[in-house]
């Protein structure tokens, strides 16, 4: 059995170092590839095959991929040199990658009437995450292919879900995507109010990361904003594209979701405001520059 992985940026390196350990243990062939050399040289350190040629991994039973948007996906599977045109029925895509529900759908439909199976699995963790093998993996597509996968996944996530047919594993991380968002947003608005009023900022970051009103967001960013960091893993931009992808669905689907909406928003305000290429919790400098406040740590320079 041979299995390909294409896409080594910030988290598929790490995810295809863990999954690479498959072969040191002889449960199956392993190959990677970039279309850039760099990322390639730990692979290579270590004795693995690897590749710049997207073609040479059409041979594989299983081809996983990690790539940026869904562009450069529908080009790698669907497009005039695409793995579509190269594999035979019975080979299988595994797509980590984050994409629109709709868009891993249509690229399903397309695998399907081939004969090629297409699964949609998201990731949702950091870099450190991706290294350790500890991500969560949110699966869509046939049953008995993921249950076939899972321990090949299982080297890349302690969390590895089931989550139901094509692109439930999309739907599942735009759903989990939103919820963050609307909770950056909400601190967002809301602490540069309590600073204009006399709040201290420390107090109340203290406050919001432990109290009732905490939440994975307030507690792993108000930090970072009390220090003045606003650097980024993935910018305020896509953060608003996954919003942008969960509002294609709903207004197919005639599904109204005011909370939503209104973050989508704060996002606008925040693009429009020049905070497009920071982290999505710099959207609070906008509400600091209509409040004329700093919310940052004493001493903060």
């Amino acid at each position: 059995m041979k299995l390909s992985y294409i896409g080594l940026g910030v988290m598929g390196l790490g995810m295809g170092l863990n999954l690479a350990k498959g072969e040191q243990e002889d449960e199956y062939e392993f190959l990677a590839c970039d279309a850039h050399p760099g990322p390639l040289n730990q692979f290579k350190e270590k004795g693995f095959n690897t590749t710049t040629n997207i073609e040479d991994t059409t041979d594989s039973d299983y081809i996983f991929l990690c790539l940026p948007n869904l562009e450069i996906v529908r080009e790698v599977v669907l497009g005039e040199n695409g793995l579509l045109k190269h594999l035979k029925p019975g080979q299988v895509i595994v797509d980590f990658s984050t994409i629109s529900y709709i868009g891993a759908t249509e690229i399903a439909e397309e695998c399907q009437s081939k004969g090629i199976d297409f699964l949609d699995c998201p990731i949702s963790g950091q870099e450190k995450k991706s290294l350790d093998g500890t991500l969560s993996i949110m699966c869509g597509g046939k049953e008995e292919i993921f249950n076939i996968i899972k321990p090949m996944l299982d080297r890349m996530g302690s969390q590895v879900i089931y989550m139901g047919g094509n692109g439930a594993g999309q739907l599942t991380k735009m759903i989990n995507n939103c919820a963050l968002n609307i909770c950056v947003a909400s601190f967002s608005e809301l602490m540069p109010v309590g600073v204009k009023l006399g709040l201290d900022p420390e107090k109340l970051g203290d406050v919001l990361m432990t109290a009732t009103g905490s939440s994975f967001a307030s507690k792993a960013l108000v930090p970072k904003v009390l220090e003045g960091n606003f650097e980024h893993g993935m910018s305020l931009e896509r953060a608003y594209k996954d919003m942008e992808s969960m509002y294609e669905v709903l207004v197919k689907e005639e599904i109204p979701l005011p909370t939503l909406n209104g973050t989508m928003q704060s996002y606008q305000l925040a693009l429009r405001g020049g905070q497009r290429d920071f982290y999505k919790h710099a959207m609070i400098r906008f509400y600091e520059d209509l409040l004329d406040v700093k919310v940052r740590k004493e001493g903060y320079e």
